[in-house]
């Protein structure tokens, strides 16, 4: 958000008490223990272990003492730079991830070098994100021109998937800076290459022809500050990971090659076969052949490694190859074909190694191809092959389902309980999708809504491409919920019943209302059951239940995570602020419990109406 550009700081570099590294480094965590990393003027910034914010009250963030957290407490109408939060360091070419928390009605913003901000803003539930919402990179602004013409160039997020305020929200940002000539003249303007928020990509390949509103300096910069915006709102900040890209990247030189023709196989002994040409290049490509099959080809070279430390090789080749370096396998002999890649990591001192470089194919069908990409201390990922010889070819065009109207599709759903759980294939899964960009999968087994996400609809093209696999997959953020029996019957301690033993569950299907939104029907624990989710305000799922003549001592799992926490009366956060329940029915006494390290979130089923709310 805007804010006058009124004065001027003096900056210094990263300390080794900052981060004990050398600033030629891979990702690297800033370490929140204290404000060392920083400058903040006005002292409304802190460190603190935990943050969290009741969703109906504005601008209110409740912080507990401790370390790992940044927090922002700021009085909504004081504005002025002295409140930002700015780095002790300049950077250019930057990726940087953060987790942030919005409190309700809050408004933040990142600004790389100073200068270019990309927005951090409570834009939840709303349909249409415009470049001042959450992801957004900010407008330009020219007093010179007309009466609504000053602000311009302003980019608006793919898509809004803002979460909701209190929860951790995780933002990743690719940029590049401006470049100028020996004279300091520009020559190309700064580029948003990636803005990921919340797993989603929001942007790709953006350029500014120059400072965002509020900017530090009038013009472009070579080198500035992170500055992170603190008088329009609170917030809570953490796990802030920078790569800094102030290395130049590693090279080719004295690149030789050889070529052979024949049925050769991939272990052919090629010292004993005439070699069919020979000669020398600036990069690395498959267009020395004279033949498009049976065809093996071997480069030699140097590999400059201008800074020691882990380098990433990254290899497209069609059919038999490896990557030799020093003469150690870096990617050992193995067959892909011309769509595939593979790398690995290895670590390089710095100077100069020998790279061998090897591929063979043989099956007709394939084209060739060959590329090779490098990452490495300090510097982002370069090719080291001609742009004619890498390709990406043959590519599938997608089967994107939308849902401009409440859409219900059956399919396949893989599903995780949580990202490092072992992938499980539900069979009987139904995604259900609504105008609102709102959207569940139900898995008809066990009465269970495995997952929500805010966005585009479904991409069925593992489903329908080809012979398909019958699965489909979420396009949009994915908040992960679980895939075990909403209803059960507890003893004390003893672990919930993941799946239907001893229920008697039977699935009865589901019917759709007049808006085609279905309602789920089984029985269980000899009950007839109806499951409706409904969308509110464009913001949240409310989920209502009822069994019909509930046997005694029924109860539901609303939520099993790592953490539950009761963040106000009725609100509970899950997974470490991942997702909010809400439950509105204050006669309900819910409780936390711990079973197996896990906690799980327990309702009494009282006269069989169950109804709380989903916030994500």
């Amino acid at each position: 958000m805007f804010k006058p550009n009124s004065f001027f700081l003096q900056f210094i570099a990263w300390g080794l008490g900052v981060i004990a590294v050398q600033s030629a480094f891979a990702q690297e965590a800033i370490p929140l223990n204290d404000l060392s990393a920083f400058t903040n003027k006005a002292g409304n910034w802190k460190i603190v272990g935990d943050a969290s914010v009741d969703i109906s009250k504005v601008n209110v963030l409740n912080t507990k003492p401790g370390k790992g957290v940044l927090a922002s407490i700021h009085e909504k109408g004081k504005y002025g730079q002295e409140y930002e939060l700015i780095s002790n360091f300049k950077h250019g070419d930057l990726d940087i991830e953060m987790d942030f928390m919005l409190t309700k009605e809050s408004n933040s913003g990142i600004y790389l070098q100073g200068n270019y901000e990309v927005q951090l803003f409570d834009s939840w539930g709303k349909k249409t994100a415009k470049y001042n919402d959450n992801g957004g990179i900010y407008e330009r602004w020219n007093d010179s021109k007309p009466e609504g013409e000053k602000g311009y160039e302003g980019y608006a997020p793919r898509f809004n998937v803002a979460k909701a305020p209190g929860l951790w929200q995780n933002i990743k940002i690719s940029y590049q800076a401006p470049r100028f000539d020996a004279a300091g003249k520009k020559i190309s303007n700064a580029v948003f290459l990636k803005i990921i928020l919340n797993g989603v990509l929001i942007h790709e390949n953006v350029a500014v022809s120059g400072p965002t509103r509020g900017s530090l300096t009038a013009e472009d910069v070579a080198m500035g500050p992170i500055r992170i915006q603190g008088d329009h709102g609170s917030l809570a900040i953490k796990n802030i990971v920078i790569n800094n890209f102030d290395k130049k990247p590693g090279t080719l030189s004295d690149l030789t090659y050889k070529t052979y023709y024949g049925n050769l196989s991939d272990k052919e002994d090629l010292s004993k076969q005439k070699v069919a040409e020979s000669g020398k290049t600036d990069a690395l490509t498959w267009e020395i052949l004279k033949e498009a099959n049976n065809y093996s080809f071997v480069y030699n070279g140097k590999y400059n490694a201008p800074t020691a430390g882990d380098y990433n090789f990254r290899l497209q080749a069609a059919g038999n190859s490896y990557l030799k370096i020093d003469g150690k396998d870096v990617l050992p002999l193995e067959s892909r074909d011309n769509n595939g890649f593979r790398q690995a990591k290895t670590t390089l001192a710095a100077g100069t190694h020998n790279i061998e470089l090897f591929n063979n194919k043989t099956e007709g069908w394939m084209k060739p191809v060959l590329g090779l990409w490098v990452s490495g201390p300090g510097f982002r990922e370069t090719s080291l092959n001609t742009l004619s010889s890498g390709a990406t070819g043959g590519g599938v065009d997608p089967i994107l389902v939308t849902a401009n109207t409440n859409t219900v599709m059956r399919s396949f759903m893989d599903f995780k309980k949580t990202p490092a759980a072992k992938n499980i294939r539900i069979v009987h899964a139904v995604s259900v999708g609504s105008p609102s960009n709102l959207h569940y999968t139900y898995d008809l087994e066990k009465g269970a809504v495995l997952q929500v996400w805010r966005g585009e609809f479904l991409d069925a093209t593992p489903m329908w491409h080809d012979r398909g696999d019958g699965s489909s997959r979420p396009r949009g953020s994915v908040t992960l919920l679980g895939n075990d029996m909403l209803l059960g019957k507890i003893n004390g301690q003893s672990a919930w019943v993941a799946d239907t033993t001893g229920s008697g569950y039977r699935p009865k299907g589901y019917s759709l209302d007049d808006t085609d939104a279905p309602t789920f029907n089984y029985i269980a624990f000899g009950s007839p059951v109806s499951d409706h989710l409904s969308v509110v305000n464009n913001q949240y799922f409310e989920r209502e239940v009822k069994v019909a003549n509930p046997v005694k001592d029924l109860v539901a799992k609303l939520a099993e995570g790592t953490s539950i926490e009761k963040v106000s009366e009725g609100l509970y956060a899950v997974n470490n602020k991942s997702y909010f329940i809400q439950i509105t029915d204050k006669t309900v006494k819910p409780e936390i419990r711990t079973v197996n390290g896990n906690q799980e979130l327990i309702v009494p089923v009282k006269n069989g109406d169950l109804k709380y709310a989903i916030l994500f």
